[in-house]
Order: structure tokens, then C-alpha cells, then sequence
């Protein structure tokens, strides 16, 4: 092809067609730069589909991750919540109250009061997506701030989290004094059995420490599950916005 168009030039120039010369060159350049463009074009075309892979891949991957937090979220709430409304209860029992329940009434209810669950975000994708630099190809501004702020989010979450479980592990030095672990542990785990051992609950219940203790659990909890209620409205909110941009993506 090349040595065709050579072929013409020199056609051109040995009959004296200087003008007809200029024009083949100036079409000839056009036509170069015709292709260059076009060459231009479908490499662009084929970085922005290569990019659309990859923002696909990662919106997915965003979903399945969000999905099983939400899911995660719901079991720790749940949780929480029994520990807050037990906690709440031994509050606002009186004395009255206290001695008409029975042992096993007790058991049950201090073991409500017991539930240690923690969020732990599942941040695989996200990180990826992060490091990779793929998640400045997702153009939702608002699915991008509220995917950046995410950990700073859980981690305030965590915080009041392990502040409530801290005290729950400090508290076996007030419990252990009136009732055996296994005493209600056994609610969670039937097998255990009750203990061979007097669990002395009229004792606990008198004892200001516990009472200390209770109303501590009880607002470190309810903390807790108040920035979890924020972390769980975020995670729904960022898989509606995914969902979105995966939706968007197929039109």
C-alpha cells in the first residue's frame, strides 16, 4: 500500500503536476490523520469498556460485602437489644419484685444480660477497591463519600462496642462473689447442667456493685447499639446507591 501511494507522488512530480501534487499530499495527510483518530477512538473505546469490567466486578463485589454486614448487623443488634431491655429490667425491679421471681427466672434473665456480640465490617472488596484506585471509576459522588467515611463510621461503632464489653468481662469479680458461671451459662448451653454449688441471687441483687455494674451495661450498650442503628442506616443506604449504579450500568 505504501509503495503504491509512492508510486503516485512520483507520477505526479515527473509529469510536472506540482499542483495536483499538493492537493494528493494534503489528502494524503488527511487520511493519516483520519486513521489516527480512529485508531484513537477504539482505544478509547476499549479502555472506557475495560474500565466498566472493572467498575462492574467492583460494584458487585460491594454488594456481596455490604450484604453480608447488613445481615451481621441485624444478628448484633439483636443481641444488643437483650441486653439493653434485661439490663433495663433488673433496673426497675423492686425489692417485691425481686423475691417473687424465682431462681430459674433469674438465670435467664442475668444470661440476658450477658450477650458479648461484636460488628466486625467485612472491608475485603472495599479495600481493594481503594488501593487498586478502581473506585474513582464508580461516579456517584454520593456512593463514593459515603464508601470513604464507611470505617470511620464502624470504628466509632467499635468504640462504644468494646467499652461495653470491657465492662462485661470486669464484671466476673462482682458475679463470681454470688453466682456460679455455670448457673447461667447453662441457659445458653443446656448441656452445662446447673451447678453443684449455691448461686446466692438475693445477695447479688442487694450488692451496690452489681447495681453499678447493671445500669453501666445498660447505657454502654444502649450507646452501642445507637451508633450501630447510624452503621446499619449507612449500609443500607450505600446498597440501595450500588444497586443503582448497577442497574444504570446495564441501560
Amino acid at each position: 500500500m505504501i509503495k503504491f501511494f509512492r508510486n503516485i507522488r512520483k507520477n505526479l512530480l515527473s509529469k510536472g503536476k506540482t499542483a495536483n501534487y499538493l492537493k494528493y499530499a494534503i489528502g494524503e495527510i488527511v487520511l493519516v490523520m483520519i486513521g489516527i483518530l480512529l485508531a484513537l477512538q477504539v482505544n478509547n473505546w476499549n479502555e472506557v469498556r475495560k474500565d466498566n469490567i472493572r467498575k462492574n466486578l467492583l460494584l458487585k463485589s460491594l454488594k456481596v460485602e455490604f450484604s453480608l454486614n447488613l445481615n451481621q448487623l441485624d444478628s448484633v443488634l439483636y443481641f444488643d437489644n437483650l441486653v439493653v431491655k434485661s439490663t433495663y429490667r433488673f433496673l426497675h425491679l423492686d425489692e417485691n419484685e425481686w423475691v417473687a421471681n424465682n431462681t430459674d427466672s433469674l438465670r435467664v434473665l442475668l444470661q440476658s444480660t450477658s450477650w458479648l456480640w461484636t460488628f466486625d465490617a467485612q472491608n475485603g472488596a472495599l479495600r481493594s477497591g481503594i488501593s487498586s484506585g478502581d473506585i474513582h471509576l464508580i461516579k456517584n459522588d454520593s456512593l463514593i463519600n459515603l464508601l470513604f467515611s464507611w470505617q470511620d463510621v464502624v470504628a466509632d461503632a467499635k468504640e462504644n462496642e468494646d467499652r461495653s464489653i470491657n465492662l462485661r468481662l470486669d464484671s466476673y469479680e462482682v458475679l463470681d462473689r454470688f453466682i456460679r458461671s455455670v448457673d447461667y451459662r447453662s441457659v445458653e448451653h443446656v448441656k452445662l447442667g446447673k451447678s453443684k454449688f449455691y448461686s446466692d441471687y438475693q445477695a447479688l441483687i442487694n450488692d451496690p456493685l452489681f447495681e453499678d455494674y447493671i445500669q453501666k451495661r445498660y447505657s454502654f450498650t444502649l450507646d452501642a447499639v445507637n451508633e450501630l442503628k447510624l452503621v446499619k442506616k449507612q449500609n443500607i443506604k450505600i446498597l440501595e446507591l450500588i444497586d443503582q449504579e448497577i442497574n444504570h450500568n446495564k441501560e
